[in-house]
């Protein structure tokens, strides 16, 4: 009796849609009504802005590159070293903001959650965490959405240190 192995099975066809070179991207989203978002955090490569939007074939800052400079006058609303992206189906782009840049120690208040309205392209809220929650070796990873739990939600935040 021969045994039959798993195989590689392909269906449909792959094209590239745009190619990174430079600062390495660690997270892409898309929105609900096919834009596309990449985020790449400061790591140590040369990264003019941590959050994108791909945009007629270019990396366009987003949602300006006001909000992608690192400002000590307004740390919880610049991003500094932005880990994730997720569109959540909703209108809304969330952005998980590390706090460190480089796998630093977080910057007090940096480390944060924000929505912004892919409507009118703001900030619509930002959620900062606590001393207690966010603690020196806190890395921010991942965040996932359940629209089904409560009023607003539950957003699941992963730190992988």
């Amino acid at each position: 009796m021969q045994m039959m192995l798993p195989s590689e099975k392909y269906f449909g066809k792959f094209e590239a849609v745009f190619l990174f070179y430079g600062a390495m991207p660690t997270g892409v989203t898309v929105s609900e009504t096919g834009r596309i978002f990449i985020c790449f955090p400061r790591w140590g490569d040369d990264v003019k802005f941590t959050v994108a939007e791909i945009v007629r074939g270019t990396l366009q800052p987003y949602p300006s590159l006001d909000a992608n400079l690192v400002s000590q006058s307004n740390i919880t609303t610049s991003f500094i070293s932005i880990q994730s992206v997720v569109a959540d189906g909703k209108g809304t782009l969330w952005v998980l903001d590390t706090g460190a840049p480089n796998f630093s120690e977080p910057i007090k208040g940096g480390a944060k959650l924000v929505a912004v309205d892919l409507n009118t392209n703001t900030i619509r809220s930002v959620f900062t965490f606590t001393e207690d929650v966010v603690l020196p070796t806190t890395y921010l990873n991942d965040v996932r959405f359940d629209f089904r739990v409560g009023k607003a939600g539950y957003a699941y935040i992963t730190d992988s240190s």
